[in-house]
C-alpha cells in the first residue's frame, strides 16, 4: 500500500511547478469530518504569503493562486477532484475507485505492506533502563512500552532497529549493595540467599548506608574494589545483577518486550579514553578539580570527571553516544525517557555535535520524552504509603480486573455483553486483555503530557479503550466466520465496489495507515495510531451498522472491507504490542 499523501505530493509538486516558479515543501493533511473533503493542501496560501512582498507572480489572493495550480491537476486514478475554499486552501477528494482497489489488495495479500519512500537505516532505541537490584515501577512501564512500540514500527518499515537497555548496572550504589550481601550472608558464594525481593534488600542496605558510617566508608572502598575490577566484588556484582535480571525478565515476557541489555557498566572501560579525548580536544576543563564540559547554549555542564577521580551519568551518556554513532555506525538515536532528563539529553547531543561523533543531518538523535502518571487524585501515582507503584503489581491487578469482567459476562450475562470463552481460556484471555489494557491507555496519550492512572477506565468497554476495540475486532472476526471460507474466498475472486458512504469512509481511513505511520515514526507520536485505530473501529461500527453484509447484492464488497478491516487492525495492533482475541 503506497502512501496517498505521497502521491498527492506529487501532483501538487507538477502542478505548482507549472503554474509558478518557486518550489516549496508541500503539505497535506487529513481533512476532518466537518468539511467534507478527503485531504487539505495549505501550500497555495503558504506560497502567496512568502511572496506576496514580490508582487505573488501577478496573483491578487491565495484564491486565484490556488485555482491555477488545481487546474494543471487533471482528474486522474487516485485525484477525483479538487475545489479551492475560500482561504485558498485546496480541498482533495479521491477516486472511490481507487481506495476499492487498494482494499481489494489488502483482503487478498492477507496483510498489510506499506511501501514508503524512506531509507532503510540502522536505528538504535534506548528504552526501559531500570536500575539492578530495584523494582520497575508505572515510570518504566512507559519508557518500556513507548519503546517497545517505536521499534515495532521502525521494524515494520525495513529498518534494522537495535532494540537498548541501559541499565543502572554500575555506580556507587552497588557499593553499598555489595557490602551488605558480604556482610548479611558472608557464605554466600556457597550458600546463595534469596534476595528475590529485592526492593527489601535494597532498602536495608540503604538504611545502613544512610545510618552507620563505617558501613558507608566500607560501601565507599568497595566501590574502588568494583571499579578496579577486584575479583570477590566482580563475583558479587554479578550474582546481584542475575537475580535482578531474572526478575526483570519475568515483567518482560508478561509484557511481551524483547531487548538487549547494555548497561552503564559496558561503558566503564570506555570513559578514561572519552576523558582522555575530551581535554586533548579543549572541551573538558578543570572547575573546581573536577573536569567540566560546558555546552555553549546550556546553563549546566556536563560532568566528565569527579573531583575524586570517579564517573557519572554524564561521562558514561556521553561514551554511550560515541560508540553508538561510531562504533556501531547508527545512523539514528532515539532515547526514551520521562520530560525531566530532555535538558540532560539535549546537552548530551549537542556535545556529541561539537566534538563531531554526531553529524546532522547524516545522523539523527531524538529524545523520545514522556510525561508523568497521575493517580485519580490529580497527584504523581503512588501507593497509599508515598512509595512507588510496584509495576507487576499494575499488571497484577489488571489481570485481576479482566478476569472479573468475564466472570461477570459468564455469570450474569447483560443483552450483547455475554462472553464466549470457555472458563478454561479466562486466565489467558484476562491477561492479554489486563496487558492490552493498560499499554492501550498509555500510548493513547500524548506522549509528553502527564495522563490519570484509572483502571475503571482503562477497562470500560465501551470508551476509546483497548478493550472496545478488542471486542470489535472479535465481531469482525465473528462475521467472517459466520460467513464461511467459501464466501470469503468466492468474495476475493471479484472486484471491491464501494457504493455506500459508510463503505467508502471506512475505507479511507483504512488507507491512511501508510501516512499514519509515516508521521508516527517522524514524530514518535504514537497516539495517533491508537487515534486511527480508534477511527478505523467507529467507522467500521457504522458500516456494519448501515449496510448489510451476509445475504447482501454487496457481499463480495463488504465482506472484503470486512479482511481489510481485520488485517489492518491486527496489524496496528502488533505495532502497539497488543495481542487481540479472535474469540471473546
Amino acid at each position: 500500500m503506497q502512501s496517498i499523501i505521497g502521491v498527492i505530493k506529487h501532483n501538487l509538486l507538477q502542478a505548482i511547478q507549472a503554474a509558478v516558479p518557486v518550489t516549496e515543501p508541500i503539505i497535506v493533511t487529513p481533512a476532518a469530518a466537518k468539511f467534507k473533503t478527503d485531504f487539505i493542501s495549505p501550500i497555495a496560501l503558504a506560497i502567496f504569503n512568502k511572496h506576496k512582498k514580490e508582487g505573488c507572480f501577478g496573483f491578487k489572493n491565495p484564491q486565484e493562486l490556488a485555482q491555477a495550480i488545481s487546474s494543471h491537476i487533471t482528474q486522474n486514478e487516485v485525484i477525483q477532484s479538487i475545489e479551492v475554499a475560500g482561504n485558498g486552501f485546496l480541498n482533495i477528494h479521491i477516486q472511490p475507485e481507487y481506495l476499492a482497489s487498494l482494499i481489494h489488495s489488502i483482503s487478498a495479500s492477507g496483510k498489510l505492506q506499506v511501501n514508503l519512500n524512506v531509507e532503510r537505516q540502522k536505528v538504535l532505541v534506548d528504552f526501559s533502563s531500570p536500575n539492578i537490584a530495584k523494582e520497575m515501577h508505572v515510570g518504566h512501564l512507559r519508557s518500556t512500552i513507548i519503546g517497545d512500540a517505536i521499534c515495532r514500527c521502525l521494524e515494520f518499515l525495513g529498518h534494522e532497529v537495535l532494540r537498548t537497555n541501559h541499565l543502572g548496572d554500575w555506580g556507587t550504589q552497588f557499593g553499598m549493595l555489595l557490602t551488605y550481601l558480604n556482610d548479611t550472608y558472608p557464605d554466600w558464594e556457597t550458600n546463595a540467599p534469596d534476595i528475590s525481593d529485592l526492593e527489601t534488600f535494597y532498602k536495608a542496605a540503604k538504611g545502613r548506608f544512610d545510618q552507620e558510617p563505617e558501613f558507608k566508608e566500607r560501601s565507599r572502598l568497595k566501590v574502588v574494589d568494583l571499579q578496579g575490577g577486584e575479583e570477590n566484588a566482580i563475583k558479587a556484582w554479578k550474582y546481584i545483577y542475575k537475580v535482578s535480571r531474572d526478575y526483570l525478565q519475568i515483567i518482560y515476557d508478561r509484557l511481551d518486550i524483547k531487548i538487549e541489555d547494555c548497561g552503564e557498566s559496558f561503558y566503564n572501560p570506555m570513559l578514561p579514553g572519552i576523558t582522555q579525548e575530551l581535554v586533548e580536544k579543549g572541551f573538558a576543563v578543570q572547575s573546581e578539580g573536577a573536569l567540566c564540559f560546558h555546552v555553549p547554549g546550556f546553563e549546566l555542564p556536563l560532568m566528565v570527571q569527579k573531583s575524586d577521580g570517579g564517573y557519572g551519568y554524564d561521562s558514561t551518556d556521553l561514551a554511550a553516544a560515541k560508540y553508538r554513532l561510531l562504533d556501531l555506525g547508527v545512523k539514528r538515536a532515539i532515547y526514551v525517557t520521562d520530560m525531566g532528563q530532555n535538558p540532560h539529553f539535549l546537552t548530551i547531543f549537542e556535545a556529541a555535535k561539537l566534538i563531531g561523533w554526531h553529524r546532522p543531518p547524516e545522523t539523527r538523535m531524538d529524545h523520545a520524552g514522556f510525561g508523568v502518571v497521575l493517580g485519580e487524585d490529580g497527584k504523581k501515582f503512588k501507593t497509599r504509603s508515598g512509595e512507588s507503584v510496584k509495576l507487576i503489581t499494575l499488571l497484577d491487578e489488571a489481570h485481576s480486573r479482566a478476569k472479573e469482567q468475564l466472570l461477570k459476562r459468564s455469570n450474569e450475562p447483560e443483552i450483547g455483553q455475554q462472553t464466549h470463552l470457555n472458563p478454561s481460556d479466562f486466565e489467558n484471555a484476562a491477561e492479554a486483555i489486563g496487558v492490552s489494557a493498560i499499554k492501550y491507555y498509555d500510548l493513547k496519550q500524548n506522549r509528553i503530557s502527564t495522563y490519570e492512572f484509572s483502571f475503571d477506565r482503562m477497562l470500560d468497554p465501551r470508551g476509546n479503550t483497548a478493550v472496545y476495540l478488542i471486542y470489535a475486532y472479535a465481531r469482525i472476526c465473528s462475521i467472517l466466520d459466520k460467513a464461511g471460507q467459501e464466501a470469503v474466498s468466492a468474495a476475493l475472486g471479484s472486484p471491491c465496489i464501494l457504493t455506500a458512504s459508510q463503505e467508502r469512509a471506512l475505507a479511507l481511513w483504512i488507507c491512511r495507515f501508510p501516512d499514519t505511520l509515516e508521521t508516527v515514526i517522524e514524530e514518535l507520536s504514537l497516539n495517533k495510531l491508537c487515534d486511527l485505530i480508534y477511527e478505523v473501529t467507529t467507522k467500521f461500527s457504522e458500516f456494519y451498522s448501515n449496510c448489510k453484509v451476509i445475504g447482501s447484492p454487496e457481499q463480495a464488497s463488504r465482506l472484503q472491507l470486512c479482511l481489510a478491516t481485520k488485517f489492518m487492525l491486527l496489524e496496528s495492533f502488533t505495532l502497539l504490542g497488543i495481542k487481540p482475541l479472535e474469540r471473546i
